[in-house]
């Protein structure tokens, strides 16, 4: 799976970057964000600990100790725009890139999808046909489809930047789906 999604060349944002990748296992949980970021280095991996976003992730996942998480962007290979500075992915260039993440999941079986943000999970609901019902502070809500769970929850970045005091109910409110759904 991991070498067909690096020879994917649907679009010209792998001429960026190549597709930035988790290391491949079965898994109990997926993180999906919306884009790659630059990398710099060849190690890097999608929602990276050395970012704000990869490090509430990993506070959810030291909180839910034992449980194995893949991290991953709908758009793999990095957006940018003229000046070489990162932008949102276009509707075209995700709905090339959908496929990969379909490939994902149907290989890596994740029991929970938490979906970052309201791009992703508009995107998921559009492809899937999932009306999702939203949240309600940090209380997540879920649909079940062909045996696993997508849930939309808050983009950790928007977490960080506007609603940094609640930190910790933003992890609870993850922790308490996973603790639910596991």
């Amino acid at each position: 799976m991991v070498r067909k999604i690096r020879a994917c060349a649907k679009c010209n944002l792998c001429q960026n970057q190549q597709p930035l990748l988790d290391e491949e296992k079965r898994c109990q949980i997926f993180w999906v964000g919306l884009s790659a970021k630059l990398v710099t280095t060849d190690d890097e991996r999608p929602l990276s600990p050395t970012t704000n976003s990869g490090r509430l992730i990993c506070n959810v996942e030291e909180k839910c100790s034992g449980i194995e998480t893949y991290r991953t962007n709908l758009v793999k290979c990095v957006p940018l725009d003229d000046h070489r500075k990162l932008r949102y992915p276009n509707i075209r260039e995700m709905e090339l890139c959908f496929p990969n993440l379909e490939n994902e999941i149907k290989e890596l079986v994740p029991r929970i999808v938490f979906l970052l943000g309201d791009k992703v999970a508009t995107t998921i609901n559009k492809k899937f046909n999932i009306k999702f019902n939203g949240w309600d502070e940090f209380n997540y809500t879920y649909k079940e489809y062909n045996g696993t769970y997508y849930v939309p929850i808050h983009h950790p970045s928007y977490i960080y930047v506007y609603k940094r005091k609640q930190i910790d109910s933003y992890i609870n409110g993850i922790s308490d789906v996973i603790s639910l759904l596991m």
